[in-house]
């Protein structure tokens, strides 16, 4: 990309921007309860289970998003359009959370609410891929991408991919590997580099 004002300072402040929308629309799906009373924001527990780990995942996204996009040392179009990929899957995080809450945990809602949530993962690996294949330095590039980092990718996945077949025999189990998943990407060691 030659475009002097496609820099990936610009790529980040949208980026930025879509990951607020994608929070705010999360936000905005939460319903109170009509009932007035304590037994009905008890029977609404999925819907902000669901907001609760949705939220995590996005603000993870969110912090890792920005550690990859401040490495980039020029902008590539296969980066603003890999980017545009994580963003619009990203987008789908709210819709599979409501759809998860609102049906109290079933079994189908949970399996495609992990399903994508691992997509949102392979799509961000892929992205940093790229990004690491832009950076000169192979000592950077392998502390940034190198096979420590991949290793968590893939084990997250594979938590995703469990959670997608147990949701069918328990959806709690099923979220509770979510949660587990996000948890590996929290801690700064997938940000070094």
């Amino acid at each position: 990309m030659t475009d002097p004002d496609i820099v990936p300072g610009r790529l980040e402040a949208i980026s930025d921007g879509i990951f607020a929308i994608v929070i705010t629309i999360m936000v905005l799906e939460l319903r109170p309860p009509a009932a007035p009373h304590w037994r009905a924001l008890v029977a609404a527990w999925p819907d902000f289970l669901g907001y609760l780990v949705s939220f995590a995942f996005v603000a993870t996204f969110w912090v890792n998003h920005r550690h990859v996009i401040r490495r980039l040392p020029v902008l590539h179009e296969g980066v603003v359009w890999m980017n545009i990929v994580l963003l619009f899957l990203i987008s789908l995080i709210p819709v599979s959370t409501a759809y998860m809450g609102r049906s109290g945990l079933a079994p189908f809602t949970m399996a495609l609410y992990a399903a994508v949530l691992a997509v949102c993962g392979g799509a961000f690996a892929i992205l940093r891929g790229l990004i690491a294949a832009e950076i000169a330095d192979p000592v950077r590039r392998r502390k940034f991408n190198g096979p420590a980092v991949q290793a968590i990718g893939a084990l997250t996945l594979i938590i995703l991919l469990a959670a997608i077949c147990l949701s069918f025999v328990s959806p709690p189990v099923a979220l509770a590997l979510i949660v587990a998943s996000s948890l590996l990407h929290i801690a700064p060691f997938t940000r070094k580099g």
